[in-house]
């Protein structure tokens, strides 16, 4: 297969941001490092995860389509320092949003980042997934 561009890589992907500022501040808590430009778009990257962020101020976090799979080494550990970030873990593998508990959370100015614990899946990777502060959703994977 021939290149289609200068460099290979995986595709990054543009997720939507109610807040720029808040969405860098949320993943440099993680131990991402964050970088804005303006208060239009922004980048979190940690080793050879990379994330972009576009100001989308009409963005309704309890209907969001914004999703990706992140490839890790351990899965475990990486969940392990999420929680310890603060991130809240649920006890459910895909909390919804009509979750009581999650609408708690959102009314008491929680936010509605969460993490799912983590799952054999049926095709060889172990996975838990992330909700960021506008729900977006990253799913992070690790080989059995």
């Amino acid at each position: 297969m021939s290149k289609i561009g200068r460099r290979e890589g995986p595709a990054v992907p543009i997720l939507p941001s109610r807040n720029i500022a808040a969405t860098l501040k949320f993943y440099s808590q993680l131990g991402f490092e964050t970088e804005a430009y303006g208060t239009e778009y922004g980048f979190a990257q940690r080793d050879a995860i990379e994330l972009h962020y576009s100001h989308t101020p009409d963005h309704d976090p309890w209907m969001s389509a914004g999703a990706a799979f992140v490839a890790v080494d351990d899965v475990d550990h990486v969940r392990a320092e999420f929680v310890a970030a603060g991130v809240w873990a649920t006890d459910s593998q895909d909390p919804p949003c009509t979750d009581t508990e999650l609408h708690r959370r959102w009314d008491a100015g929680e936010g509605l980042a969460r993490v799912t614990p983590v799952e054999d899946k049926p095709w060889g990777i172990q996975e838990f997934a992330l909700m960021d502060i506008d729900n977006n959703l990253l799913r992070f994977g690790s080989p059995d």
